[in-house]
């Protein structure tokens, strides 16, 4: 028989009860060519004799969930797999989700995320330059590309889906997510130790050095800002300064040395959009300086040097969240909204 292009990757499948493993097989069988590999972790094999078109293989796994993935990964490979799919749940009426998209490449179908989902995809996106919707849906199709890649990492947990877009990201790997408005939220919780670890896991070199040279150009911006109020300058003119400072720094660190962005045009409209991206906030800084400056007597110079620089470090941190989001993301991410 000829090898598969496609397996269908069924982790704990035999936790299900009998019939509902049936429903979902036969609804497969329906609509997959003969010969289809499905590949399921378990114990025993489920015996439904009706199927006419798929061969249902065991593999070995593991006692975690991205373990088990990987070693399916691992298995689909060596069967010749070229596309690789799992499924959010096994219910019949996602049992051929796939079948639109298989000429995509690496896909996600995304439901409507938690509020717990959402917060540490965002963070993670931050944290891996990408600009995923729904980090933890795992209808997915994996391209062998991808799965070279996940099946050599140690990614863990529950989250091992949110881990994975990091590490495609970090090596270049496009992804398409196909967004559905009407697919229901989802009712997993996320755990805090999963979370925790997501996010944690999402720091890679890009990222470390994004941070310190971050810091870095921040540290010269509150400086330059302090020595010109020291001065006596004007503070909008010290915040303009300061800014400045922090934008070239940042820019010239982050373009050059961390992402290693190459042409010396492009770097120049890179830079422009960059500093229009940071004139924003200096301006909505300068404007809340002028007006509280009406009750300098009232605060105090101390207080209102303090708040000035509150007011400052914000700005930044709302800054280098939008900023993050608009300028360094990789466009190894493709959303869709159908």
């Amino acid at each position: 028989m000829a090898n598969p292009s496609v397996a269908l990757l069924m982790p704990n499948f035999n936790a299900l009860n009998p019939a509902k493993r049936k429903a979902f097989l036969l609804e497969i069988d329906k609509v997959m060519p003969a010969g289809t590999i499905v590949l399921l972790d378990g114990k025993s094999m489920p015996q439904i004799a009706a199927l006419a078109n798929l061969r249902l293989i065991l593999f070995s796994h593991g006692n975690e969930v991205g373990d088990t993935l990987r070693m399916g990964l691992a298995a689909a490979m060596e069967l010749g797999a070229d596309k690789m799919v799992t499924f959010e749940d096994y219910s019949p009426s996602n049992s051929n989700w796939f079948l639109p998209f298989l000429d995509a490449g690496n896909v996600i179908e995304s439901k409507k995320r938690g509020f717990a989902e959402m917060i540490v995809t965002e963070i993670t996106n931050v944290l891996s330059f990408c600009n995923a919707y729904n980090g933890f849906s795992m209808n997915r199709i994996f391209t062998r590309e991808a799965a070279a890649v996940i099946k050599e990492t140690k990614l863990k947990g529950k989250a091992f889906f949110v881990e994975s877009n990091g590490a495609l990201n970090a090596k270049g790997i496009k992804t398409t997510e196909i967004i559905k408005s009407e697919r229901k939220q989802t009712k997993n919780k996320v755990g805090v130790k999963d979370a925790i670890g997501s996010i944690a896991k999402s720091l890679n070199r890009s990222s470390i050095l994004f941070g310190l040279f971050n810091s870095i150009a921040y540290m010269a911006n509150l400086s330059v800002v302090y020595a010109s109020l020291s001065l006596g300058w004007f503070y909008p003119l010290a915040v303009v300064i300061g800014g400045e400072v922090n934008t070239l720094s940042n820019f010239i660190m982050n373009e050059k040395i961390n992402f290693k962005n190459r042409g010396f045009l492009s770097s120049v409209y890179r830079l422009g959009k960059f500093n229009a991206l940071t004139l924003v906030p200096i301006a909505f800084d300068i404007l809340f300086i002028g007006y509280l400056s009406r009750y300098t007597d009232l605060l105090g110079k101390s207080l209102f040097t303090d708040i000035s620089i509150v007011s400052i470090m914000v700005v930044s941190l709302v800054s280098f969240f939008v900023v993050t989001k608009i300028m360094w993301v990789k466009e190894n991410h493709i959303r869709i909204q159908v």
